[in-house]
């Protein structure tokens, strides 16, 4: 019940019903008033009039019983009652008593002040009065109401007397209260018909109200396209239609959020940056793929902290700051600027960017030129220190000179070897490498580049072996290509290994072809494995002084392999050796031979 009280249904009946009881009762107050004034007055001239009449008969009749008896019979039509008294209040005469009248004592009609009988013994007219008597049970409801009226009337010529007539008003009270029930019907019938059209007409009002309450609701719910089913053209139908439109507004800047939202995700989502935003309380709030990989490599390390660190640099200083980080052997270039709302700093935003390769390609940039400065100064000084020698004359014998020449001719070959590999590798590096595969022949291969080593290794004591581990005759490859990887293997494994050990070319597999070169030889760091392939990288510094190395052979040797579209590794182990490996895919049919592998294979890993 409360809610209908509170609900706009109820408060526009409440109004309708209270303004409609308002009206009732204020038109029955005004009507009954009305009616009560103009009966009484009506019925006070008749009465006044009637009593005058009567008195001025009763005293010009010669026969006054006579009169009287006529004046009784009149009496009995108008419902009313006459007594005749003369000046000292003695009743001389009075009409019968009828039941359908009240029965009013004479003793106590005399003694009623608002009579004036005094003032009609003395010739006056008072106006009528109504008058109250008591009933036989003495009950409110039993009391009588008369209408009472006295005029002067001469009894003789000496004295003066008065007729004092009285008449109910039971009719007059009877019809008030037939008006009374009458308006008390019209009431309910009005309280009845109201309560419909109450009902009614909040109904119609309330409608579309209650349909613009649920839609609001479905689109607070999130279904933005809902519309108000109401065509009216009424203030209500104008509301409607203007909240219609703010939905479709709403409903076409949400659109074109989500379109802004979706493409503001492809873009982040595609970065390869990481974008990390951080709300006002330091919470990590937005993400990229990039910026999850990061944040899971941090909380690997254990390493938060930095980032917080540099969030309260930037709250502080209200500035742009960026700082760099290593994480799990990677370095990240962290650039964070504050996101402000108005004039308050609510968050930051950071962009993270995985600098290794970028600053590897520095250090190789710098080690690159620093090695060629280091490689091209040695020879360039010898080169300038004996041809001033020369110039100077300081070799006095024709086999001096011949020793310094073939010193500067050493260095110069030296030097054309540097430029010829580094513009090799550039020109490899850039894809600009030629390949001019042949099928060809794989044992007389293998042994034509054994030979070349066989007088090396007898002059120190390392023997050059060649196992042949697959029936694999021919190969599709670029000889002289691959005889420069060869070659460069076999070198550095004859320059590495000691007297009394072997340096062994292994052939293996089918498809792809397995070229393995093993040595005995000192081996290689564990630390640098990862780097051997790098360009004028060298294990260890001091085992190549003095010799002719570069740095450059493994490099090119890689990217020979690659242009055939295969791979090199290597396994060693220090003090027991080293062997480097080569894939080969071949297009030939070849019959099916297990793969073989590194002899003692698993001391090297």
């Amino acid at each position: 019940m409360d809610m209908i009280f509170r609900s706009v249904v109820g408060k526009l009946w409440m109004t309708i019903i209270a303004l409609f009881a308002l009206v009732l009762t204020v038109f029955s107050l005004l009507l009954v008033q009305s009616f009560d004034s103009y009966y009484f007055h009506k019925q006070t001239n008749d009465l006044k009039e009637l009593t005058e009449r009567l008195s001025t008969n009763i005293e010009e009749s010669a026969n006054k019983q006579m009169t009287l008896q006529l004046a009784s019979d009149l009496c009995k039509t108008y419902r009313t009652r006459l007594f005749v008294i003369d000046s000292n209040k003695q009743l001389l005469g009075a009409t019968d008593y009828d039941e359908t009248m009240p029965n009013i004592p004479f003793e106590m009609l005399i003694n009623q002040s608002e009579l004036h009988i005094e003032r009609a013994l003395a010739g006056e007219h008072p106006n009528p009065a109504r008058l109250i008597f008591p009933g036989d049970s003495n009950g409110p409801k039993d009391r009588v109401q008369v209408l009472a009226v006295a005029v002067p009337h001469p009894t003789n010529a000496q004295s003066s007397g008065a007729v004092i007539m009285y008449q109910a008003i039971e009719d007059f009270n009877g019809t008030v209260s037939e008006v009374r029930k009458l308006i008390f019907i019209v009431g309910v019938i009005g309280f009845i018909g109201t309560t419909v059209f109450a009902f009614f007409l909040s109904s119609r009002i309330t409608y579309p109200l209650r349909k613009m309450k649920e839609t609001a609701h479905r689109i607070a719910e999130g279904d933005i396209h809902a519309e108000i089913p109401i065509r009216t053209t009424d203030e209500i139908g104008e509301l409607a239609s203007s909240f219609n439109t703010m939905a479709s507004t709403l409903n076409n800047l949400v659109h074109a959020l989500s379109k802004e939202k979706e493409q503001l995700a492809s873009v982040l989502s595609s970065m390869a940056d990481g974008v990390i935003m951080i709300d006002g309380e330091g919470q990590i709030v937005v993400t990229n793929p990039a910026g999850q990989h990061f944040i899971r490599d941090w909380l690997f390390e254990r390493q938060m902290t930095p980032l917080y660190d540099l969030y309260q640099r930037v709250v502080k200083q209200a500035t742009e700051v960026s700082e760099d980080y290593p994480v799990q052997g990677r370095i990240w270039s962290v650039v964070m600027a504050p996101l402000y709302d108005r004039e308050q700093i609510r968050g930051a935003v950071a962009v993270l960017r995985d600098m290794t390769q970028e600053r590897k390609l520095d250090k190789l940039r710098q080690d690159f030129v620093a090695n060629v400065s280091h490689e091209l100064r040695t020879p360039l000084s010898m080169l300038q220190g004996y041809s001033e020698a020369i110039v100077d004359d300081i070799a006095a014998t024709p086999e001096e000179h011949k020793e310094l020449a073939r010193i500067i001719y050493d260095e110069s070959v030296r030097m054309t070897k540097l430029v010829n590999e580094l513009l090799d590798l550039a020109r490899m590096e850039a894809g600009h490498i030629e390949l001019h595969r042949e099928v060809i022949p794989l044992k007389p291969y293998l042994e034509r580049i054994q030979r070349k080593f066989i007088n090396l290794g007898r002059e120190r004591e390392i023997a050059i072996l060649i196992e042949l581990a697959t029936t694999l005759e021919n190969v599709n490859i670029d000889p002289d290509r691959l005889e420069q990887v060869l070659t460069n293997l076999i070198d550095n494994a004859v320059r590495h290994t000691p007297p009394g050990g072997s340096v062994t070319i292994r052939a293996s597999g089918e498809n792809p072809l397995v070229l393995e070169v093993a040595d005995t030889g000192s081996g290689i760091p564990q630390e640098d494995l990862p780097f051997v392939f790098e360009r004028f990288y060298k294990a260890d510094k001091a085992r190549t002084r003095g010799r002719a190395g570069t740095g450059l052979g493994l490099a090119i040797a890689k990217n020979i392999v690659d242009s055939h579209g295969g791979t090199i590794s290597v396994q060693s182990k220090m003090g027991e050796g080293t062997c480097f490996t080569i894939l080969l895919p071949q297009q030939i049919e070849t019959k099916h031979l297990d793969r073989g592998k590194c002899d003692d294979q698993d001391d090297f890993i």
